[in-house]
This record gives structure tokens, C-alpha cells and sequence, in this order.
């Protein structure tokens, strides 16, 4: 009985250590995205030849998946450090390489 009462104590605790972490974050809707230069981009699964061109910097912050991202360099599935990248001559795409060496594609959000 002690130790039911101990991990239900624990469990509190570790509940409340994470109220208020996501907070400003609504729940997201489209799946895996990032914010740069504060617009926002959907990773879309298409195959697609592309030219890199500058970095534009690396994901600053993580948020949990189920939630959208909205500070600058955020993302909700790409790891902290993951680099961005323009596509030279199509400003709707950028790309992710993310710390495996895996290059992923994404597509600045149409709100319209």
C-alpha cells in the first residue's frame, strides 16, 4: 500500500512539473511544421529535385508534435540543431537537415 501511495504521489508530482510547458501552444492540425522568418511551412512528402541554397540557421526550439509552432526557428518534429536551408528559385520551399544526414522538404503554408 506504501508503495501505491509513493508512485501516485510521484506521478502527481511529475504531472505538475509539466502544467504550463505548452501553454501558449494551440494544438496543431496539419502535422509536422516549422516557423522561419516567421512564416510558417508544412513538410510535405513529395519527391522533388531542389538546389540548396544559403543556410538560413538551425531549429532553436522543439515543441511536443501535437502542438504548432509559433516562435521563429520552432518546429514540432525537427530536433534542436536541425539546419534550414533556402531552395534556389522557389521561395515556397525550404529544406531540413536534420543531425542523421536525412534531407526533408517543406512548403510555406497557404492560409487562403
Amino acid at each position: 500500500m506504501k508503495k501505491l501511495a509513493l508512485c501516485v504521489l510521484t506521478m502527481l508530482i511529475m504531472s505538475a512539473c509539466s502544467i504550463g510547458k505548452e501553454e501558449k501552444y494551440e494544438l496543431c492540425g496539419y502535422g509536422p511544421m516549422m516557423v522561419v522568418e516567421g512564416k510558417e511551412y508544412l513538410r510535405i512528402d513529395t519527391k522533388k529535385r531542389v538546389i540548396l541554397g544559403d543556410e538560413l540557421g538551425k531549429i532553436k526550439k522543439q515543441i511536443n508534435e501535437e502542438y504548432h509552432p509559433v516562435d521563429n526557428f520552432s518546429s514540432n518534429t525537427l530536433a534542436k540543431g536541425s539546419s534550414i536551408f533556402r531552395v534556389k528559385g522557389q521561395d515556397q520551399y525550404l529544406v531540413a537537415k536534420t543531425k542523421d544526414e536525412k534531407y526533408i522538404l517543406f512548403q510555406l503554408l497557404d492560409k487562403e
